[in-house]
């Protein structure tokens, strides 16, 4: 079975507002749709910095990224992962970034002597506030990507890009306004989770992306009768696709745990979910990612497959829709969700034209 390719582009590839984004020598404020470039702008920012961190919220995203930035003197660390080996009271990983704390830890922090001369924040929406107070005490140079509509962990603490601009106030502002990754025909299937949000339904993002990027398949939506059929539908996309990247995205750790044993004796691969022992989840991202990673949506925040799997769709609540939206947008050209017995009442006011129902009942 292949690897899993995470693929960088060259920087003759990228775009000139990207290219500003990167090589500003103010600090920055990136914002963006999903596929549109941030991380990309972020990994390019560290390689230009002497000695600079990248903190992801997501491990599974690190993994991925890290060897793209080959040099001892950049890091790209979890968050959490970092605090909890760079504390000594190791009570700081739960209590860490609340009010109560956060003095206590930035004294804490800064009688380490630790400096970085640029700290880059992927997925900043998902830190709650204080966290930037904290970063504040170990560098001078502090740029943040963000995008609420992708808002899906620590939601009720979590930043909103106001919140953001409020504690770092002179931070330049960057929208980029492109689709690279998603074909339109899944982008404009994806967008229909989060209609209250403008930037994610721009009408000139959208016309540019259907110019440059169409041609792929709809979106698939099966209703299966069991879950049996379900993983018969898995194990077909998978034969029919050995060497793509493929992301099956779960709602929670039991569907991961359930997917694992249905597939594993068939199939070479990785899984990953946050309710795993801490000795598990090292083991798993010290190893070579396999091309199929089943894991939940919230830890593929970030990655992007070739092809996306959500099973037991039928469990999507209206709550959990902008989880949908980042899960969908993971992929570049093809997207399955397959409900058991019937679709979620979130899809009712899909429009049934962005989609190809499946119904095998």
């Amino acid at each position: 079975m292949a690897k899993f390719q995470f693929w960088l582009p060259t920087p003759d590839k990228l775009t000139r507002k990207q290219k500003r984004a990167i090589d500003s020598d103010n600090d920055i404020f990136l914002t963006g749709v999903p596929g549109s470039g941030k991380t990309v702008v972020s990994i390019f920012r560290l390689k230009n910095t002497k000695s600079g961190i990248l903190f992801t919220y997501g491990k599974l995203l690190r993994k991925t990224i890290e060897e793209k930035v080959a040099d001892e003197s950049k890091e790209i660390v979890n968050i959490h992962r970092w605090l909890y080996n760079t504390m000594d009271n190791r009570q700081y990983l739960e209590e860490n970034l609340d009010d109560a704390n956060i003095s206590q830890t930035i004294s804490d922090i800064k009688s380490k002597n630790i400096h970085f001369d640029e700290i880059l924040v992927d997925e900043g929406q998902d830190l709650v506030p204080n966290s930037y107070k904290l970063f504040e005490a170990i560098t001078k140079s502090i740029s943040v990507s963000a995008d609420e509509a992708q808002q899906i962990n620590n939601k009720e603490d979590a930043s909103d890009e106001k919140d953001i601009l409020d504690i770092l106030p002179n931070l330049e502002k960057y929208e980029l306004d492109e689709v690279f990754r998603s074909a339109y025909e899944l982008y404009n299937f994806a967008r229909q989770f989060v209609p209250y949000n403008a930037r994610a339904n721009n009408a000139n993002m959208l016309e540019r992306l259907e110019s440059k990027n169409s041609g792929a398949n709809k979106p698939f939506v099966y209703i299966t009768p069991n879950l049996s059929d379900t993983y018969e539908i898995m194990q077909d996309i998978i034969d029919d696709n050995p060497t793509e990247n493929i992301g099956i995205l779960c709602e929670g750790t039991t569907a991961v745990n359930e997917c694992v044993e249905k597939l594993k004796e068939d199939y070479e691969l990785s899984f990953y979910h946050s309710k795993l022992s801490r000795n598990e989840q090292e083991n798993i991202l010290e190893n070579e990612l396999k091309n199929i990673i089943i894991t939940t949506i919230k830890s593929a925040k970030g990655i992007e497959f070739d092809i996306v799997i959500i099973p037991q769709f039928q469990h999507a609540k209206e709550f959990k829709k902008e989880e949908y939206f980042v899960g969908v947008t993971r992929a570049k050209s093809e997207v399955h969700l397959i409900s058991v017995l019937d679709t979620p009442d979130m899809m009712d006011n899909f429009d049934e034209n962005t989609y190809k129902l499946m119904d095998r009942r």
